[in-house]
């Protein structure tokens, strides 16, 4: 009986009392050691081992994710807990296709849309450690094209003028002080309606195509100043074919997915695999879901994409992209002790890069973001984060997909959903919180 414990709040009083009488039935054929309560760890759905977890707080997850399911305010979702070099919580929720009332699976595939940019960051260092590329070299030396670009002039006191700025960096490119921008962030701003009028995230334009376009429009900040999240690691990810001579998917393909055994992580998703890549959804104007439109989704299927995205381009699974976690956490090794990064790269990566640059107000345009709060940090590729344990280093991307890193407490996290784009609901940041309230104090 203690099962019903954790039944649906949305059971009736009179299911319940249906539940109860069936149950008492079922018992009375039982002996009475196969009658006694199963442990408590076996009672919540998707706990798998709670060593450091009160079991009860971890089911407040359930209880969440069945709420925003029910509310509507997504359609499926699944979520992983690994600690201290093991699972201890997996669970979907809700549905893969909410039309076909099919259930979320551990093998669906997600557009991770900008949980691209750990990865390409991943790769670009990879570069630096082989002595390849340096941190601090301007990146015309790679782009001659990005020598000496025009810096657009604001009002703003103290914004550098064209003739004063530097050129941007590496390191301005990993950690979004490079002066670029996105283009719909503020769409007000004269070099932002540049960026939408050239189109430059088109995917019908290769990554070289997308740089020459980004050169040909003026800097918003001057490089170094300020923090802007942008265009920056599409850049990056065209520096990495410039420097190791390679395209790009072909690189991560060869010194990331293959070693991690990444085999489901895709820039465009094989059509073996398609029937596996999750439904999106998008606000229908009044608070309600339906199908996103298939032109988003056209670049994540189409083999004539050829712009492959590394602020925003790959599709994955949530133990695929848990391998690429396991690895961060495990000081830069795979489990077999290849070593895909070192941990001397890994620590730079993990530090505050944004001492002394500029930062973007909290509230107005950058309310709901995640640099959009106070004490904002960022490192390599990675924003930083002090919970109740340790120190988290994570990102997130624009259809809700989010992990943590926290190789101080033992914790990975990682949370997947559907919703382009979700801004409106910090479901993840909840699901964050509930598990750093299920562990235990040590």
């Amino acid at each position: 009986m203690i099962l019903l414990r954790f039944a649906s709040p949305l059971l009736s009083q009179s299911c319940a009392r249906s539940l109860f009488v069936a149950a008492v039935f079922v018992s009375g054929f039982c002996s009475q050691a196969n009658a006694q309560a199963l442990p408590l760890v076996d009672q919540v759905k998707g706990v798998k081992s709670a060593d450091r977890f009160d079991v009860e707080r971890l089911n407040a997850i359930n209880t969440f994710m069945n709420k925003a399911v029910e509310d509507g305010v997504i359609v499926g979702s699944s979520a992983l807990i690994f600690q201290d070099g093991k699972e201890a919580f997996f669970n979907t929720w809700g549905y893969h296709d909410r039309a076909n009332k099919r259930p979320m699976s551990r093998d669906a595939i997600f557009r991770i849309y900008s949980m691209t940019k750990p990865i390409t960051s991943v790769a670009a260092m990879q570069l630096v450690e082989q002595g390849k590329m340096k941190l601090d070299d301007a990146i015309f030396k790679y782009l001659p094209e990005f020598e000496n670009l025009q810096v657009f002039v604001t009002k703003k006191p103290g914004q550098a003028a064209g003739k004063e700025s530097r050129n941007m960096t590496v390191r301005d490119l990993l950690r979004h002080t490079s002066g670029l921008s996105y283009g719909f962030f503020d769409v007000l701003h004269p070099v932002d309606q540049k960026y939408l009028l050239a189109g430059v995230l088109a995917t019908d334009k290769t990554l070289a195509e997308t740089v020459q376009k980004l050169s040909r429009i003026p800097l918003k900040y001057a490089p170094g100043t300020y923090f802007e999240y942008s265009a920056s690691t599409d850049v990056l990810a065209r520096l990495v074919e410039v420097v190791s001579g390679e395209s790009f998917d072909n690189y991560l393909q060869e010194n990331i997915f293959n070693p991690l055994h990444m085999s489901d992580t895709h820039f465009v998703v094989p059509e073996e695999k398609q029937s596996r890549l999750v439904t999106m959804y998008s606000d229908d104007g009044s608070g309600g879901l339906v199908p996103t439109g298939p032109a988003e989704s056209r670049k994540f299927v189409d083999n004539r994409n050829k712009f492959f995205s590394g602020g925003g381009g790959l599709c994955s699974t949530i133990d695929d992209y848990l391998s690429f976690m396991k690895m961060l956490m495990n000081n830069g090794e795979t489990s077999s002790g290849r070593c895909i990064i070192k941990p001397a790269t890994l620590k730079e990566m993990f530090s505050d890069q944004l001492d002394g640059i500029e930062k973007p107000p909290t509230g107005g345009r950058h309310a709901g973001t995640p640099w959009g709060v106070e004490n904002f940090r960022f490192g390599l590729g990675f924003a930083i984060n002090e919970p109740k344990y340790g120190t988290d280093y994570e990102w997130g991307g624009i259809a809700g997909t989010r992990f943590w890193v926290n190789p101080e407490s033992g914790t990975a996290m990682i949370y997947m959903v559907q919703v382009f784009p979700l801004i409106d609901h910090d479901l993840s940041g909840d699901f964050r919180r509930l598990v750093y309230e299920a562990l235990k104090e040590e």
